[in-house]
């Protein structure tokens, strides 16, 4: 074996790192920054493309400066070899510190996710895909520093013409290739790099990787079709911010992936707002270091949280204590012997009250002279339920005022409605003497009520349509109104009075049937209902048979599926837009209708026509053979 050279160059110091088939890596001194330095050899002759593979990286890697990536100082040739001289990381890879720790937690996970997906994304926006994304070629620093490196099968939009990776050419590391990268290497872009970041943080959070084996048929199979263990079934702690961000990455059809690795980066910035990233890093370092390290990384609380909340704690104090000096238990203190406790309260019936919904207001105005001037204007508050339990009445109510003694006339407003009312308020003293010392603090409380509205006849007119078509269906839909004989239909019903709560019932044959509840004032005479009825669904049910499946609908992924909400406490039925791209549904319930069903596996098509019927239900299965999907009705 010969003698290892100890200097290269003008690099002195040289120290042999790791040597192979194709090249070495030495460790040198540079002469003018004097630190250590990375010297990467090719040594392999009679393959152009290698040699010019290495001096693109060298090209590419010279333009770059980002605190992501490894900085590349110099490029030369020696001899019949060529050396690449780049920044020198002391520490390890996320590959070794995988294998020291068999697995990592979800913050650190999510800090390396983060740099490596920064890093991307500066290389994706200058037209370069990385296209080895792998544990192996992200550096670790003994400071916590992470740095990408090998970019030497990299593409870029600048040599789209070299012929380095010919059509149908297969680079990469199988295990975190994305599928269409099996088929072509030449013509994959930045989405295949964010597969192979989700396939290195599925690595970094289980110790594991979602698909093992070289270039083997089984392995292409397997991310063909999609299916791996979810990573919380090894390690129940991982995040499930990281689970959504490696599904996002790892979907089998690119355009099913997220597009950009700033979908990744906005996620994990999220995921890491509330810790401290300079305690990440030294967690790093120190697992880097092989260091004993303990730390628990917890979130930071949030500043600006904290001082918004402390602003606004201290405003609602200041506000209760001014509200109290005038109408609370401050007063009294004061003032309690010569002013008056006043109190206002309004009642409204209850369908009055719910039903209208009406704005409440109270005013009140001193009567010393004939210009009657406004004392205060004080805000009216709903009385809880459970303090008016004893009648049905919606009251309302001001807090306590303390007024000098006085008369004084009393204004509310009640919607379109006013009503005046006038009060003598005796003093605090006079006050405590009429309540005979029964109350802490006796008050003059003057009471406001509206009567239940009388009522009246009214007249129904109804305009029924298909919700889907706005076709015309009132001649075929029977409507009813509850009564206390149960539901009636509405041409036995001579008198309809209004001033009540009325409920129809609108059915009809095809159709799902809706209530209407509706409370109708006694002003009202005449009421017009227009709804529409959403037509009974079919029931499709769909066995696509293999998750990578491009499914349209009437030549769209998004389509109208009915669905039950029932949050309200009973099943309501109603219509939801479902993209098809995220997510294909086992069975979904569509309105009758015409259809065209397409669906699409690498570059094979099929499509079926149909035509559906309410209540109808259709099983479709999706099958290949000879390579070719066909779609079939079962």
């Amino acid at each position: 074996m010969g003698k290892e050279p100890e200097k290269i160059d003008k690099y002195g110091e040289v120290d042999l790192i790791a040597k192979g088939g194709m090249g070495a890596v030495y460790k040198a001194m540079h002469p003018t920054l004097n630190r250590p330095v990375i010297l990467k050899k090719l040594t392999l002759r009679g393959k152009s493309a290698f040699s010019e593979r290495f001096k693109r990286e060298a090209r590419i890697l010279m333009d770059f400066r980002h605190d992501d990536i490894v900085t590349v100082f110099d490029h030369f040739k020696e001899g019949s070899s060529y050396f690449i001289v780049m920044e020198y990381v002391e520490g390890t890879s996320l590959e070794g510190l995988i294998k020291e720790h068999r697995y990592l937690d979800s913050v650190t996970a999510a800090y390396i996710l983060l740099h490596c997906a920064r890093a991307l994304g500066y290389a994706h926006k200058r037209g370069v895909v990385h296209r080895d994304i792998k544990p192996a070629n992200l550096l670790l620093s003994r400071d916590g520093a992470i740095k990408l490196a090998d970019f030497g099968i990299a593409a870029s939009t600048e040599d789209v013409d070299s012929g380095l990776t010919r059509e149908g050419m297969t680079l990469g590391t199988p295990s975190y290739m994305a599928p269409e990268q099996f088929q072509n290497s030449r013509n994959v872009d930045a989405r295949a790099d964010i597969y192979a970041l989700g396939v290195m943080a599925y690595e970094m959070l289980t110790g594991k990787q979602p698909f093992t084996g070289g270039f083997s048929p089984e392995l292409i199979h397997a991310k063909q079709k999609g299916k791996y263990r979810n990573p919380r079934k090894y390690v129940p702690e991982i995040s499930r911010q990281l689970v959504r961000i490696i599904r996002g990455c790892m979907k089998t059809s690119p355009k099913g992936r997220y597009q950009t690795v700033e979908q990744i980066i906005r996620r994990t910035e999220k995921l890491l707002k509330y810790y401290d990233k300079e305690a990440i890093r030294e967690k790093l370092g120190s697992m880097v270091r092989l260091e004993e390290n303990e730390q628990l990384l917890k979130p930071r609380k949030n500043l600006i949280r904290i001082v918004t909340r402390s602003v606004i704690a201290a405003a609602a104090v200041a506000l209760l204590f001014t509200a109290g000096i005038k109408s609370t238990v401050f007063h009294p203190i004061f003032k309690g012997n010569t002013d008056g406790r006043l109190r206002i309260t309004f009642s409204l019936p209850e369908n009055a009250g719910y039903f209208h919904n009406l704005p409440v207001s109270a005013a009140v105005f001193s009567e010393e002279n004939a210009e009657i001037p406004l004392v205060v204007k004080p805000a009216m508050f709903k009385i809880p339920e459970f303090i008016n339990s004893e009648n049905t009445d919606s009251t309302f109510s001001t807090l306590p005022l303390y007024l000098k003694t006085g008369i004084y006339r009393i204004k509310i407003t009640c919607g379109p409605d006013i009503f005046w009312g006038s009060v003598y308020l005796p003093s605090g003293r006079e006050q405590k003497r009429l309540h005979s010392g029964s109350d802490i603090y006796p008050e003059t409380v003057k009471t406001f009520s509206i009567p239940e509205p009388a009522p009246s006849e009214l007249s129904v007119a109804l305009d029924i349509r298909d919700a889907v078509s706005g076709k015309d269906i009132g001649q075929d839909t029977q409507i009813s109104m509850k009564t206390n004989r149960g539901f009636i239909p509405l041409s036995d019903i001579t008198t309809i009075e209004s001033g009540d709560v009325h409920l129809f019932r609108l059915t009809a044959d095809g159709y799902i049937g809706q209530d209407y509840s509706l409370f109708l004032g006694e002003e009202i005479s005449a009421l017009k209902i227009e709804a529409v009825l959403l037509p009974k669904p079919a029931l499709i049910i769909l066995d696509t048979g293999n998750e990578n499946i491009d499914l349209t609908v009437n030549g769209t992924s998004w389509i109208d599926l009915y669905m039950e909400d029932d949050s309200s406490g009973s099943p309501v039925t109603r219509m939801e837009a479902w993209n098809l791209h995220d997510s294909i549904p086992e069975s979904m319930n569509l309105s009758p209708g015409r259809y065209r069903f397409e669906a699409s596996r690498w570059g094979s098509r099929t499509r079926l026509d149909l035509s559906i019927v309410s209540g109808e239900k259709i099983e479709l299965r999706i099958t290949e053979v000879d390579g070719n999907i066909q779609l079939l009705r079962k």
